[in-house]
């Protein structure tokens, strides 16, 4: 059946032939250059980058964990008796500013291959507890000892009472794995880079750069510290 002239201009526009040409898409506006901008644009935007500047400092120094190293001991005394031989005060919170344990410190000596070889030893070590540490048997389940009544509000106090006695039992005074003692002191420094430079002068950077056994950090910086 021939087509009418009506369904063949129909058919031409639908399939993009015939002498019908789409219409162009119109072209974005430029965005405006800043020297076209007036006084007041110049200034909202200049204000607005800044502010995002401000808002992605805030956000570094919210979200980085990196400023600071645990020292971990031993004996709760041991905490003290670091920072005695030393020479440098810890806060109520057990804190003690990297600045004020550099200027303790004063010119450190150079690090020789031998004494930077101990460290990593040392630092290999801990990781081999490490491993033991997870091969070790878990904890015992804090809800073994609940005896059940069937009474939902009865049983549901006991396990409240289960699981509340062992989140406040005192920690271990002489865990198997050193760096899960409860007696530390942490350091902590203004940015990264001023952590990372005093772990690599004194070579503390070979035994970690977040929990550190302070035993050791002791003795890679020469100190002796009272047993």
């Amino acid at each position: 059946m021939p087509l009418s002239d009506a369904a063949k201009a129909l058919l031409a526009a639908r399939t993009g032939k015939g002498s019908a040409k789409p219409e162009p898409k119109p072209e974005p506006k430029p965005e405006p250059k800043p020297e076209d901008l007036d006084a007041k644009e110049r200034e909202r935007r200049e204000g607005f980058r800044a502010r995002a500047k401000r808002e992605a400092e805030r956000f570094e120094l919210a979200t980085d964990s990196e400023y600071w190293v645990a020292l971990c001991f031993r004996e709760p005394h041991h905490p003290r008796a670091f920072c005695d031989a030393v020479g440098v005060e810890a806060d109520d919170n057990g804190f003690v500013s990297g600045d004020a344990l550099r200027a303790a410190l004063g010119d450190l000596p150079p690090r020789s291959t031998r004494d930077r070889a101990k460290a990593l030893l040392a630092a290999r070590k801990l990781d081999d507890d490490a491993s033991t540490r997870m091969s070790r048997s878990p904890r015992p389940d804090p809800l073994a000892g609940v005896a059940y009544s069937g009474d939902l509000a009865h049983d549901a106090k006991a396990e409240f009472d289960a699981l509340l006695t062992a989140l406040t039992a005192p920690p271990d005074p002489r865990p198997a794995y050193l760096l899960d003692s409860p007696h530390w002191i942490a350091v902590y420094w203004p940015s990264r880079d001023a952590k990372e430079e005093f772990l690599a002068d004194t070579g503390w950077d070979v035994l970690g750069d977040k929990y550190l056994d302070g035993h050791q950090a002791a003795s890679t910086i020469r100190i002796e510290m009272k047993e």
